[in-house]
């Protein structure tokens, strides 16, 4: 019984915990370079050197749900806008990430709905600083348009005058051996700064739509929501059975 009872836990969980991550790619649906997440089963086991006996390993769980990111990226959405940018192929913009231990970090995103601060600091729809190929944050001076080329270069038109400003950091992105991954804010790090990608592009005047699909969510949302009945209804099954089984032996008593 215990067996049963804790397959039937661990599917639970699993649904539960899919169902969260179903329901914030929907809220996300029209957030601007969003990437959604994947839940996925993860196996368990009990090492065996532990001897920790029957009882324990009955009541060892199944399976574990484990997050993953998918690697699509979302349609690109003209605007018109000049200071909406999307990223090309696979490129990121490099962004001020939190600040950890009292330094500020480097986070990368494919957000690109620019707008300038109160402050004269250049920002995406986050309020998050976009970053310089140095790495620092982006101070536009007063009384200008900015223009933004395919290279990440911004320059300055005033009074018909152009001038060069500084580069938007675009890397090339990062994979699982450089610690690249989402974080619960929903922007992506690496356990060390990302070097600036010289061959990376982007498209001015588009924006990056998120790369979830509402009615394939939303029928995902409806599996999981019956799974996690049928796992409820494991659970009753092996109460009933309990139940019958307490009432045979009391009869025999």
């Amino acid at each position: 019984m215990d067996r049963l009872i804790y397959t039937a836990l661990s599917g639970l969980t699993a649904r539960q915990r899919g169902q969260a991550v179903t329901a914030n790619n929907l809220a996300n649906a029209e957030t601007t370079g969003f990437k959604r997440e994947i839940i996925a089963a993860e196996g368990r086991w009990l090492r065996g050197d532990l001897a920790l006996g029957a009882g324990s390993i009955a009541r060892a769980q199944a399976g574990a749900p484990s997050l993953a990111t998918s690697a699509s990226h979302g349609k690109l959405l003209p605007t018109g806008r000049p200071l909406d940018i999307a990223a090309a192929g696979e490129a990121w913009f490099a962004i001020l990430g939190p600040v950890v231990g009292g330094t500020a970090t480097e986070a990368y995103t494919r957000r690109g709905d620019l707008h300038i601060s109160p402050t004269g600091r250049l920002e995406n729809g986050e309020g998050r600083p976009m970053l310089d190929i140095g790495g620092q944050p982006i101070q536009v001076p007063p009384n200008g348009t900015l223009e933004i080329a395919a290279d990440g270069t911004l320059s300055m038109l005033t009074d018909g005058i152009t001038a060069p400003l500084t580069r938007l950091k675009l890397v090339a992105g990062g994979s699982k051996e450089t610690g690249f991954d989402k974080g619960p804010d929903g922007q992506f790090t690496s356990r060390d700064p990302l070097p600036a990608d010289p061959a990376a592009r982007l498209v001015t005047g588009t924006l990056e739509t998120a790369n979830v699909q509402t009615s394939a969510a939303l029928v995902e949302l409806v599996e999981q929501s019956r799974a996690f009945d049928a796992s409820a209804r494991l659970l009753r099954t092996a109460r009933e059975i309990d139940e019958a089984g307490s009432r045979l032996i009391r009869m025999e008593s």
